[in-house]
C-alpha cells in the first residue's frame, strides 16, 4: 500500500532535508514520449491559442511584367568567433496551456478528479483497504509520540503529509529516521507498525480504524493544491523574466522526453543551466531543494508525503 502513497500514484516526492515535494521524482514520471505535434496551431504557456506561418507559396514571376528590381542587401556583419548564440525558441514547439474550459469532473484528466475515491477506477482504494491503512498509522503514530515526534492523521489518498510544518532541517531529518529507521536496520515506527498488523492478522484479530467521510467538492483534490503550488512557482519565475509552463504530472498531454515539462524547449545549454538553477536550485536537471520550487512551496502551502 505505501507503493501508492506517492503523488498521483507514480509522482511521490521529497524535499532536501524533510518529505516534502521535490521535482527529482515527479520528473520522472514525466519523462515520457514526446508531446504530439498539432502542425502550426497549439497554445502557449499562458493557454492564448498561437499560429504559426505556414510555408510560403512558390510560382514564377509574372511574364507580363518587368521583373522587379530590388537591392542588393546590405552585408551582414559576421559574428566574432567568441560571441554566444542568443537561445531561440524551437518554432515546432506545441506544448500544450492550461485547458481552454475546466473539465467535467467525471473526467479522469480533470483536476477535480480523485483517481482513488472512484469505484471501478484502477487506482480506487476500498474502504476496507483504507481502514486497514488507519489501523496501522495509529500504531505508527503512538511509536512516534514515544519517539517524542508528532505525527499527524494522514489519508495518502487525500494527499498532505503527516510531517509537521515547519521543521528545521535537523528535527525534520530526526523526524524520518524515527519513522523509517536507522540507516543499518529496519527498525522505525513504519517497521514496527508492520511487524504489529502481520502479529494481529495471524492472530485473527486485523488492525483496523474507522474511515472518515470523504470530503464533499468544495474541498481541493489534491490535484488542485498541486496546481496551486505550481501557479506560486510560476510567479516565482516570472519575476525572474524566466517562462515556467502550465503542466498537469497526471496528463500525458504534458509528458516530456527533455527533462521538466515546465521548461520551454529549444535553449542552448546555458539558458537550460540558467533555468534549472532559477527553477530548482541547481543548473542541472537534478532539484537541490531551492529555487522557485522551493519558493513555491513556502508560499503555496503545498505538501505532499511517501
Amino acid at each position: 500500500m505505501l507503493a501508492l502513497c506517492a503523488l498521483g500514484a507514480t509522482a511521490g516526492v521529497h524535499a532536501a532535508g524533510g518529505d516534502d515535494a521535490s521535482p527529482a521524482v515527479l520528473l520522472a514520471k514525466v519523462l515520457g514520449p514526446d508531446r504530439a505535434s498539432e502542425g502550426d496551431i497549439g497554445t502557449d504557456a499562458s493557454g492564448v491559442r498561437q499560429i504559426g506561418g505556414g510555408a510560403s507559396g512558390e510560382g514564377g514571376e509574372d511574364p507580363g511584367r518587368a521583373p522587379v528590381q530590388t537591392p542588393a542587401p546590405a552585408p551582414v556583419p559576421a559574428p566574432t568567433p567568441d560571441a554566444a548564440p542568443e537561445p531561440t525558441p524551437n518554432p515546432d514547439d506545441d506544448a500544450p496551456g492550461p485547458p481552454d474550459a475546466p473539465l467535467d469532473p467525471s473526467d479522469p484528466m480533470s483536476p477535480d478528479y480523485n483517481p482513488y475515491l472512484v469505484p471501478g477506477d484502477p487506482a480506487f482504494v476500498s474502504d476496507d483497504e483504507k481502514s486497514a491503512w488507519l489501523g496501522r498509522e495509529a500504531v505508527v503514530r503512538t511509536c512516534m509520540a514515544d519517539a517524542g515526534f508528532e505525527y499527524l492523521d494522514w489519508q495518502w489518498w487525500l494527499g498532505g503529509s503527516p510531517q509537521p510544518a515547519d521543521l528545521t532541517a535537523d528535527e525534520a531529518l530526526a523526524w524520518s529516521n524515527a519513522l523509517r529507521g536507522s540507516s543499518t536496520a529496519d527498525d522505525g515506527c513504519r517497521a514496527q507498525a508492520m511487524t504489529a498488523a502481520e502479529a494481529a492478522e495471524a492472530a485473527g484479530t486485523p488492525l483496523s480504524a474507522p474511515v472518515p467521510a470523504p470530503p464533499g467538492p468544495e474541498v481541493p483534490t489534491e490535484r488542485e493544491n498541486w496546481l496551486g503550488f505550481q501557479a506560486a512557482v510560476r510567479s516565482c519565475m516570472a519575476e525572474l523574466g524566466l517562462e515556467y509552463r502550465y503542466w498537469e504530472y497526471w496528463n500525458p498531454a504534458y509528458d516530456s522526453t527533455d527533462g521538466s515539462p515546465a521548461r520551454p524547449t529549444g535553449l542552448s545549454d546555458s539558458a537550460n543551466a540558467e533555468w534549472n538553477l532559477a527553477a530548482f536550485g541547481d543548473t542541472s536537471d537534478t532539484n537541490a531543494g531551492g529555487g522557485c520550487w522551493a519558493t513555491g512551496l513556502g508560499s503555496s502551502g503545498y505538501r505532499t508525503f511517501d
